[in-house]
């Protein structure tokens, strides 16, 4: 199962083996049972031949054979399943294992393991669990780094302001509502309509008087402000003992499209994430003067800093 790789899905299943042996030989048990636990903790026992669900089947002495479904019991929670293969009686053993589970949602990679594939030019599929996870891996990192995700998502947020006509938010590609809770008892009871009600901004700093356009740069950038107008409109004031998050976006987060250089970005980082595996302790071998230490490539840096934002970026 190393190369496997599994999504999470209902109609996607792990296949667990197990041969139990006595001196050497196949040995069927006098029972036998698979623990199977997935990454929120649930745990399910399967049996063969006993309680339910008894689904292990024997493909011939000594050797079973369980199907699991790798749909988690907490939606949408990811992660490592491990599972516990328990023989009693004839052919008393324990053969625990894993098997990582990926979220199917492929759409929030900045890198491909296909693109990855082709980068260090990998032609079999022997490492095609390893090249996921570092993708995975890779663009969360990225998000961290930069403090915002580059991947379109349709969300509902709310936001705690701190100022009577312009509120500071994630990055928004569009809106659909916008809805205002004056009083703060947790109900959204205003409704408020974009051009009448509040206009969408860049930001500061974001090409001066472009900080309406989108295209400004050349690049489409997403919103981050958002700017009350209307003389009778303005954020609630806040104070203690109520529930401060007064304003509620529901809309498309992210940003319009994911940046080439990010792409870029993302491809470097995850090639040499791949290659440290070959380079314990942080030594890629030995020449004539000694010791090759593998070293930071300031160049990822360089190109990611223009997409940093300081206000989520985690230590800043």
């Amino acid at each position: 199962m190393s190369s496997d790789v599994f999504f999470d899905n209902a109609n996607e299943f792990a296949t667990l083996t197990v041969t139990f042996k006595v001196n050497g030989f196949a040995t069927d048990p006098t029972g036998v049972t698979c623990l199977v636990t997935d990454p929120a903790g649930g745990q399910v026992t399967h049996s063969f031949g006993g309680a339910a669900p008894a689904d292990i089947t024997k493909t011939s002495t000594g050797n079973y054979k369980l199907d699991v479904a790798c749909s988690p019991s907490v939606t949408g929670i990811e992660g490592l399943w491990s599972y516990a293969w328990v023989g009693t009686g004839a052919a008393a053993d324990i053969q625990p294992g894993t098997w990582r589970v990926l979220a199917p949602d492929q759409n929030k990679w900045y890198v491909g393991p296909e693109e990855l594939k082709d980068r260090l030019g990998q032609l079999d599929n022997t490492t095609d669990s390893q090249l996921a996870s570092v993708c995975l891996a890779t663009s969360r990192w990225i998000d961290r780094y930069c403090g915002r995700h580059f991947f379109r998502v349709s969300d509902t947020r709310t936001y705690q302001p701190d100022n009577l006509w312009l509120l500071t938010t994630d990055d928004i590609v569009s809106v659909t509502s916008l809805k205002i809770d004056n009083d703060g008892d947790g109900v959204f009871e205003q409704t408020w309509t974009q051009g009448n009600n509040y206009q969408l901004r860049l930001g500061q700093g974001q090409y001066d008087q472009g900080i309406y356009n989108q295209l400004a740069s050349g690049e489409p950038k997403p919103y981050t402000q958002v700017q009350v107008i209307g003389g009778s409109n303005f954020f609630p004031f806040i104070w203690p003992y109520v529930h401060l998050d007064r304003v509620q976006i529901s809309g498309v987060f992210g940003w319009p499209q994911v940046p080439p250089v990010v792409v870029q970005a993302a491809l470097l980082i995850a090639a040499d994430w791949f290659k440290l595996k070959d380079a314990p302790w942080g030594v890629a071998g030995i020449a004539d003067l000694g010791v090759i230490r593998v070293q930071s490539n300031p160049w990822i840096h360089e190109q990611l800093r223009p997409y940093c934002r300081p206000r989520g970026k985690v230590g800043v």
